[in-house]
């Protein structure tokens, strides 16, 4: 015996498994639809690692897999074994890719925490590199944003002008011995130089 409802909404009549399982579907759509869209397809992918060999995945599990994944993606950080630390969107992208080219050898999943262990190590390998490049931006004075990249060009300081505008100076006064003095008045003679006299002048 089914047990029968009626939306109404529309007025459709249908057993009332039909609308739990739509109610759980709706659910999970209003929990991707706030993770970012960068992760959609990767993230369809990966829930199909959970699906029993035999039968498709139920909406029930679908809902608590995707909340889950929503909360802690959006919360940034992740925490494994008593340690939180940031976790950026780019270490859930190369951790996601890394269990999809590599899934782990028991299949169904039951849980996160193998791709959570993968996002954490992704995160610490992360992290290391922006350490590294503040380090070497520290020994060459350069300047790191906040978030660890180095910059595409550094900008240089009043000083390291000035001093570039010295040497080209000195390389000038190496190349002409008498330079005239910047602001001074050229000699009327020096301007006169070459000047055709009045012996080549016109008759």
């Amino acid at each position: 015996m089914t047990i029968r409802g009626i939306c109404p909404e529309c007025g459709m009549s249908a057993d009332l498994a039909a609308f739990v399982t739509q109610g759980e579907h709706n659910q999970a759509l209003a929990a991707a639809l706030e993770i970012p869209a960068i992760l959609g397809p990767r993230l369809v992918r990966y829930l199909g690692l959970f699906r029993p060999p035999s039968r498709a995945l139920a909406g029930a599990k679908a809902v608590r897999l995707l909340t889950e994944l929503r909360d802690t993606i959006v919360s940034g950080q992740i925490e494994r074994k008593g340690v939180t630390r940031p976790a950026p969107l780019k270490a859930w992208i190369g951790a996601l890719d890394q269990i999809l080219e590599r899934p782990p050898s028991t299949l169904p999943l039951t849980g996160h925490g193998y791709l959570f262990q993968i996002v954490a190590s992704e995160a610490d390998k992360l992290d290391a590199e922006a350490e590294k490049q503040r380090e070497e931006a520290a020994r060459s004075g350069a300047k790191v944003p906040a978030n660890g990249t180095s910059p595409a060009v550094r900008e240089r300081s009043t000083e390291e002008v000035l001093a570039e505008h010295k040497r080209m100076q000195q390389r000038q006064g190496r190349a002409d011995p008498a330079p005239a003095r910047r602001g001074s008045p050229t000699p009327l003679s020096q301007l006169l130089k070459g000047a055709p006299g009045a012996e080549d002048g016109d008759a």
